[in-house]
């Protein structure tokens, strides 16, 4: 029986999350991107245990990296992503300045 990926929509709309450690000298900054389900007959988009999980758009492109979601009864409606681009910028930045995703034949 084939796999049916589930769908969702996503927008431009990022938000910024920021935490300061006031026993520490380390600030953290995420950004998230909300992911609700395509419409309201179809299947959750994200469960419990998909976090890290990749999301791609229908023409395979990546999008991002799950990290969480929210909803009611334990399934969620609303799931979050970071950004794909703005973790390979920080990827490149901290240590791994030629990564890519090129796929070698």
């Amino acid at each position: 029986m084939p796999l049916t990926p589930p769908l969702g929509r996503a927008n431009g709309v990022f938000s910024i999350v920021r935490d300061y450690f006031t026993d520490m000298p380390v600030n953290q900054t995420s950004m998230e991107w909300g992911i609700i389900n395509y419409g309201s007959k179809s299947e959750v988009f994200s469960e419990p245990g998909d976090s890290g999980s990749i999301i791609a758009d229908i023409r395979g492109r990546i999008g991002g990296m799950l990290t969480g979601g929210s909803g009611k009864a334990g399934s969620s409606d609303m799931t979050y992503a970071t950004p794909f681009w703005w973790l390979l910028q920080r990827i490149r930045a901290n240590g791994f300045p030629n990564v890519h995703l090129d796929v070698l034949a």
